[in-house]
C-alpha cells in the first residue's frame, strides 16, 4: 500500500514537471543539437597572465568537464570538429587580503615588531571563453569567466622563515586547481544556456 502511495506521487510529480517545460538534462545539449555540433575541439589555452602553466590546469579542467557531459564527442584535431573552443587566461594572481603585524604572530626577539605580514591572500582567476563554429569561424558564444578564493598565509599559521615563500605558492597553486573546476562548469553552464 505504501509502495503504491510512493509511485503515484512520484509519477505525480514527473508529470507535473513534464508539463511546466521542466526536464531533466540527459546526455543532449539544445544549443549543440540546434548549431549541428557533435564534435568539439578543445585548442590549448592561452596564457595573458604572469602565472606559467595555469593554462595547462584550464586546459585539463575545460576538456575533463566537458567530457563528462557526453553531449559532444572530443576530438584531437581542429579538422576533424564541428566546432572549436578556446580560452584565454586573463588574470591568475594572488594578493595580500588580510594584514597583521610581526608581534601577533611570534614573539620578536630582533626587529621591529609592527612590521606588517600578509595573514591571507585572495586568488583571483578570470578566463575568456569562444565557441566557434567549423569552417566559417562563426563565433556562436562567448564569455568571461571570474573566480575569487582566499588561502590563510603560512606566515600566520607560525611557519616562519626561508620555506614561507615555497608554502604560500604551493597553496596559491592548489587554489589555482580548484577555482579551475568551478570556472569551467560555470563556462560550460553558460555555454548551455544560450538557446
Amino acid at each position: 500500500m505504501r509502495m503504491a502511495l510512493r509511485f503515484s506521487l512520484l509519477l505525480g510529480l514527473a508529470g507535473l514537471l513534464g508539463s511546466c517545460g521542466y526536464t531533466l538534462r540527459g546526455n543532449t545539449r539544445e544549443f549543440f543539437n540546434q548549431n549541428g555540433i557533435r564534435s568539439l575541439y578543445v585548442a590549448p589555452v592561452k596564457n595573458l597572465s604572469y602565472k606559467p602553466g595555469v593554462e595547462i590546469v584550464i586546459y585539463n579542467a575545460l576538456r575533463k568537464r566537458i567530457a563528462q557531459g557526453g553531449y559532444v564527442r572530443i576530438v584531437d584535431q581542429p579538422g576533424q570538429a564541428d566546432a572549436e573552443i578556446e580560452a584565454k587566461v586573463l588574470d591568475a594572481s594572488y594578493a595580500p587580503s588580510g594584514i597583521t603585524t610581526a608581534d601577533q604572530i611570534a614573539p620578536v626577539q630582533t626587529g621591529p615588531s609592527n612590521v606588517q605580514i600578509a595573514s591571507a591572500y585572495s586568488v583571483n582567476l578570470r578566463v575568456a571563453f569562444e565557441l566557434f563554429k567549423s569552417g566559417a569561424r562563426k563565433r556562436l558564444w562567448g564569455d568571461t569567466v571570474a573566480r575569487q578564493k582566499t588561502f590563510t598565509a603560512s606566515t600566520y599559521l607560525g611557519e616562519l622563515g626561508s620555506t614561507s615563500a615555497l608554502i604560500n605558492e604551493g597553496d596559491f597553486e592548489r587554489s589555482v586547481g580548484e577555482l579551475a573546476v568551478s570556472l569551467v562548469t560555470d563556462a560550460e553552464e553558460s555555454m548551455n544556456s544560450v538557446f
